[in-house]
């Protein structure tokens, strides 16, 4: 069997994004103001991506809010 070492990670952030609500989305692109109730839901997702400076490991960490 193959056994990786253990790394005691040192991680470091590459990428943090948090994502629109379809509501929000959609009043960008909309040209009045009226929108239908089922868009006023507030599901956005916050997505944070790092990796290990010692060892490459990536990890990705998705948290709906």
């Amino acid at each position: 069997m193959f056994f990786k070492s253990k790394c005691e990670h040192n991680w470091a952030v590459l990428s943090e994004v948090t994502t629109k609500s379809m509501f929000q989305h959609s009043l960008e692109v909309s040209d009045s103001g009226n929108l239908p109730h089922q868009l006023c839901n507030g599901k956005r997702k916050h997505i944070l991506v790092v990796t290990c400076s010692k060892c490459g490991s990536l990890k990705r960490f998705v948290e709906d809010i």
